[in-house]
């Protein structure tokens, strides 16, 4: 999962170092981390840190989490991706935006673009995202994106929902998408 992926306002592409200073905006903010497991990066050497650890894991497993860019600008405005959690044996499936973002319909046009990679060219079974019970807004776009409940528990040291979409529920949903908008023409 090298190639950059386009979406109509959107690029999302690997993380580099010359991201460190815009990632640190959404990494250090509080808010944005607040139902992080980990919980924001107190300075740019844990973000640079964090990057590092990103790119390993690229190398390692062929995908990773990456940086979101606006497509006209070229800024980096939030991350998304993909991350081997071996405590746990799954793929966890992640997206977060710098909060001059937020309420824009752009976490689920980056995560919908990531599940198309996910399930097509990567093939992977099975995506599960963890979710603290009072983070609404990403409840819905994982919603919107078809996942389901799972189960409610304790993950990573954090109160959370998890969910999960594996890719038959995936494909099965894409084509009843692709159906209703065949009827509609």
């Amino acid at each position: 999962m090298q190639e950059p992926i386009q979406t109509v306002r959107l690029t999302l592409r690997p993380f580099a170092l010359e991201d460190l200073r815009e990632a640190f905006g959404w990494f250090g903010d509080p808010l944005v981390m607040r139902y992080t497991p980990t919980g924001p990066d107190r300075d740019m050497t844990e973000t640079a840190t964090r990057i590092a650890s990103y790119q390993r894991h690229q190398a390692e497993h062929g995908f990773s989490k990456w940086v979101i860019a606006d497509q006209n600008s070229g800024r980096p405005i939030g991350d998304a991706g993909l991350l081997f959690i071996p405590d746990y044996g799954w793929v966890d499936f992640g997206y977060r935006l710098a909060r001059s973002y937020w309420g824009r319909g752009l976490a689920t046009e980056a995560a919908s673009a990531l599940m198309e990679r996910a399930f097509g060219e990567l093939k992977l079974s099975r995506l599960v995202s963890i979710v603290h019970p009072e983070n609404r807004a990403s409840i819905r776009v994982l919603d919107k994106l078809g996942f389901l409940e799972e189960r409610r528990g304790v993950v990573m040291g954090m109160s959370c929902i998890v969910c999960c979409l594996t890719a038959p529920a995936y494909r099965d949903r894409e084509s009843a998408l692709r159906g209703k908008l065949e009827s509609h023409d």
